[in-house]
């Protein structure tokens, strides 16, 4: 059993812990941008791995689906392995793989773990996060399955680090945001978010509707959107995904 890993209230005491002294940490701004990111900040802290790097493997493994469960048996947001790797890490019930908080935690020390055995060699840690230790011996021996996972981790977390939404967060290329009866309205706010969005132009159209009006459309470009457009179209009361 591994210290740190004895309860879940043990992994859960020593989150909250983090969050209260992590500098300049902010809870409400933290939750509008992706989910569960007050546990990968504390985790990423805790466990000393790059922030941007633990939310890419998490985008690449499960989608943010803290549900999730693989042909593999693994479980969770970060894909843990059942029973194997879970109890490597000192987890003894499966249940405790859906705490996503834990879930989360436990990628997190796994992660630095890998990178650590490999000389902080990021590709063949990922490698073996995905494929397994037992079967990667070093980068130059890679399985073609276990680059390619690596390399989708690796550009989701360049994607990341210059705040761009990752795509499963990303809405659809055209989204009605509202419906207005006027046109002027309608403009109007087009005009106001063209003005503030960069990854997206934002155009009005005449609604098929039998009582007409006109919708605001956001057409989401090629890059989508940043992590600013995101928050402000979520502030403004849009529940983008």
């Amino acid at each position: 059993m591994m210290p740190g890993y004895t309860t879940r209230q043990t992994i859960t005491g020593m989150c909250l812990f983090a969050i209260l002294t992590l500098p300049q940490f902010s809870l409400a701004k933290a939750s509008q941008r992706y989910p569960y990111q007050s546990c990968f900040e504390v985790s990423a802290a805790m466990h000393k791995v790059p922030l941007e790097l633990l939310l890419a493997v998490a985008a690449t493994e499960s989608n943010w689906d803290a549900d999730a469960v693989s042909s593999a048996n693994a479980h969770g947001i970060m894909q843990i392995q059942w029973p194997g790797t879970a109890k490597h890490l000192g987890v003894k019930r499966l249940g405790e793989l859906y705490n996503p908080c834990l879930n989360i935690s436990l990628g997190a020390k796994y992660l630095n773990e890998l990178l650590h055995t490999y000389n902080k060699d990021t590709q063949t840690a990922l490698a073996a996060y995905n494929y397994g230790p037992t079967r990667i011996s070093g980068s130059e021996t890679l399985p073609d399955g276990a680059k390619r996972y690596a390399a989708k981790v690796l550009s989701k977390q360049s994607r990341i680090k210059k705040g761009l939404v990752p795509e499963a967060l990303q809405p659809k290329s055209h989204q009605n945001l509202v419906v207005f009866d006027s046109r002027i309205r309608a403009d109007r706010l087009a005009a106001h978010l063209n003005a503030d969005i960069q990854g997206a132009t934002v155009d009005v159209v005449r609604t098929q509707r039998p009582n007409g009006g006109y919708a605001v459309v956001l057409n989401v470009g090629n890059a989508g959107l940043t992590v600013q457009d995101h928050v402000m179209l979520r502030n403004m009361g849009w529940a983008l995904p």
